[in-house]
């Protein structure tokens, strides 16, 4: 068995999950059986024994993944001594144990990856890799935090009334001798709406993204409002997503998570 932290994680491969005493005298609590091609293993009643077969590949249902992450996750919170088992110990063990520690720790997945691949032999399936890499979000090196975004508009009024709908609520602003514009801000994010001289191109290159409660109901006021639907809503495997198109033709990506 690989330790992972010490007294706390482990991961085994099919044969080292069943040699109960080892198991057992790690002084693990909990098990995580991944393997779907192994035959359940019988522990005493005292210990928490979870089954979630997954393929050793692309294919698994992202809920069921996702689910699994989670309750690893919690059980690292918790403390709670825990082994996490597949046939190899080489691929979905790893894979989901760094999932577990980069949603934890706030890391990236590569991190904790190349962290667990340290303990011992890694062959992580590129399917299962780039199913964890959807389901774990994308954290730059270091401790970077993006926490504002200007968007410029010759009609600032019309833009302000568009963004709106999505729920946002504005706030009149002036910095010194600086123009008056409108600001938001949604958790520590801030969103401002700056006029545009009419010099300067308005860039309709620009996406933004917003997460909803209710992707359709937002859409159809946007469209009873005459506002253009560049993509009627649709499953994604992150959840349903539609595209809008703002007064100064920017894209405008909604999407109500899974």
């Amino acid at each position: 068995m690989r330790v992972i932290i010490p007294e706390q994680l482990w991961i085994a491969n099919a044969i080292q999950v069943r040699d109960l005493r080892t198991v057992l005298s790690s002084g693990t609590t909990a098990i995580i059986d991944l393997a779907i091609e192994e035959k359940p293993v019988i522990f005493p009643r005292d210990i928490v024994s979870l089954r979630f077969p997954l393929l050793d590949g692309g294919g698994n249902d992202l809920a069921l993944l996702k689910m699994v992450i989670d309750t690893l996750a919690n059980f690292i919170q918790a403390k709670r001594p825990t082994t996490v088992a597949c046939s190899a110990a080489m691929s979905r063990s790893p894979g989901l144990v760094a999932a577990a520690l980069a949603q934890v720790e706030g890391k990236s997945l590569e991190e904790t990856t190349l962290r667990v691949a340290e303990t011992g032999p890694c062959d992580l399936s590129p399917g299962l890799l780039s199913d964890l890499v959807k389901l774990v979000p994308h954290r730059p090196a270091g401790n970077v935090k993006p926490n504002l975004v200007i968007l410029r508009s010759l009609d600032l009024d019309r833009l302000c009334r568009f963004y709106q709908m999505l729920g946002l609520v504005w706030v009149r602003e002036r910095h010194g001798k600086g123009p008056e514009h409108f600001s938001t801000t949604v958790e520590d994010f801030v969103l401002e709406l700056y006029p545009a001289r009419s010099a300067e191109p308005i860039d309709a290159t620009t996406n933004v993204g917003f997460r909803l409660d209710d992707v359709v109901a937002t859409v159809e006021q946007l469209r009873l409002a005459g506002i253009r639907i560049v993509r009627e809503p649709e499953s994604m495997p992150w959840g349903l997503q539609a595209i809008v198109q703002d007064p100064d033709s920017r894209k405008v990506i909604l999407t109500q998570p899974v």
